[in-house]
């Protein structure tokens, strides 16, 4: 008869090889063909993906959006992009299906799209993708300006201060 620590030792080995093994087949998936984990079911058997928008649109977050939106879509589910958004300069970054290799990170130039028309412009986006919108550069001379300001208004109170306390 085994004792109840021996019965423990095989239980463990036995629970770590179901593991180990279960890990292997996960890990050793063809890679080329995206999880199924990736995709989500809408009403009406609609699939959807998740993507995440993150800058100058008026509600940036994580989103479920039908599967084959494009980029343009995803700004106005995002509410559309706000006055100080630099549509020049979009950025897009997309997860590879392997540990391996980098993410890939693509530039898009909405402004581009405006102008012409040209749909073949804007990319499909992928589940997992991240949309990067930037600021102007008058986005950020005004902030900067704005900082300027305010130490210019505290230096003002400090000198008030300063004269009215010696006088």
């Amino acid at each position: 008869m085994k004792s109840p620590l021996a019965r423990m030792m095989v239980l463990f080995v036995v629970t770590s090889l179901i593991i180990v093994a279960s890990n292997n087949t996960v890990l050793g998936q063809d890679e080329k063909y995206p999880r199924g984990a990736q995709y989500f079911l809408g009403t009406d058997d609609q699939l959807l993906i998740k993507v995440n928008i993150w800058g100058f649109v008026a509600k940036p977050g994580q989103y479920l959006v039908p599967s084959g939106t494009d980029l343009v879509s995803l700004i106005s589910f995002a509410g559309g992009p706000r006055e100080q958004a630099k549509l020049s300069n979009i950025t897009i970054i997309r997860a590879t299906s392997t540990a391996k290799s980098r993410n890939q990170v693509m530039k898009i130039n909405v402004d581009q799209f405006i102008k012409y028309g040209d749909q073949q412009m804007i990319p499909k986006l992928n589940p997992d993708d991240t949309v990067i919108v930037y600021g102007s550069r008058w986005y950020h001379i005004s902030k900067y300006l704005e900082f300027v300001t305010k130490i210019a208004m505290l230096f003002q109170i400090y000198a008030w201060v300063a004269y009215y306390t010696t006088r």
